[in-house]
């Protein structure tokens, strides 16, 4: 079935980004913070990534489905890590870079993780960027700058797939 982009924007895009704006704010527990501060510049669209994933999980019920293949990614890297922030912090840079710059083939990047679809989070992250980029800037001067769009994908994914990752241990902040 073919997906019409205006409206994909307009009725999910739209709605999962104001939730995420009003969580970005929120302060998490600080093994949450000190993770979101492990991610690449500009952190402020890493902190929207986290918080839209705690707003997908609010309002799809598909997206509260188990994750048995982050799971497993994710055992395998706290056996090795330090600690389990540094685990996670590394498999959100592994996934993240992983998504194609475009949007992601059905099967392939975000779309592995239940909820709206790989779709949704491609568009999510560029109007989060642009949010960030024609806005305030959140104070961060990384933010004055225009982004790429694999720029912004991968600091917003970072965010989104560290939320993942709590959800996939059993350990969610906020």
């Amino acid at each position: 079935m073919r997906v019409r982009t205006d409206l994909v924007v307009d009725q999910l895009v739209s709605r999962v980004l104001d939730r995420a704006l009003e969580l970005r704010s929120e302060r998490f527990d600080p093994e949450t913070e000190g993770m979101l501060d492990e991610a690449p510049d500009p952190k402020a669209l890493a902190r929207i990534g986290y918080a839209g994933r705690i707003a997908e999980t609010e309002m799809f019920e598909p997206a509260r489905r188990p994750m048995p293949w982050l799971a497993e990614m994710l055992e395998e890297r706290l056996a090795d890590a330090p600690s389990r922030a540094e685990a996670i912090a590394d498999l959100c840079r592994k996934l993240a870079a992983e998504e194609p710059e475009a949007k992601a083939d059905l099967g392939e990047g975000s779309w592995r993780v239940p909820g709206p679809g790989g779709h949704v989070r491609h568009f999510l992250a560029l109007a989060a960027a642009d949010e960030l980029t024609h806005g305030e800037g959140d104070g961060d001067p990384e933010l004055k700058r225009e982004l790429s769009a694999g720029e912004a994908k991968r600091c917003f994914l970072f965010g989104f797939y560290a939320r993942c990752c709590e959800e996939s241990a059993g350990y969610t902040s906020g």
